[in-house]
């Protein structure tokens, strides 16, 4: 009987193997010949290539993982502020928007159109139409 052999490039559980087994914590040794074949490997599977990541994050030093560390701290709080100044522009648009809605609505009233009108013409409320009226005949 012929014995089949795991061929790591077909079975995600021959490579999953091959990855535990790359590290001999007994003898403080790694072996690079399965290292060096996984990582061919993990240039076509996304899954393994992450674990590749990962793993070599966590191998690293302290002084690496602190630098590691400090590192993806900088990067979130990029992202962060890039995300909070996206959202800072977009209010500071709508508020613009507003802004020159009432603006309009001002002139319109001067022009002594109707607050109907000018509420369907402006898309504002009809209520905050006469609120500004109000506010105008102070």
């Amino acid at each position: 009987m012929k014995r089949e052999k795991l061929n790591p490039w077909d079975d995600l559980l021959a490579r999953w193997l091959l990855l535990l087994g790359i590290v001999d914590h007994r003898k403080g040794k790694v072996y690079d010949d399965i290292f060096k074949k996984l990582e061919e490997i993990a240039m076509n599977d996304e899954t393994l290539r992450t674990a590749f990541q990962s793993w070599e994050e966590l191998s690293g030093t302290q002084e690496e993982m602190i630098a590691y560390e400090a590192r993806l701290k900088r990067v979130l709080d990029e992202e962060a502020a890039v995300r909070e100044a996206e959202l800072r522009v977009q209010e500071a648009r709508e508020k613009g928007k507003e802004e020159g809605k009432e603006e309009i609505t001002r002139r319109l009233l001067k022009m002594k159109m109707d607050v109907s009108t000018i509420a369907e013409i402006t898309r504002l409320p009809k209520e905050r139409v006469i609120e500004i009226q109000e506010e105008m005949n102070r």
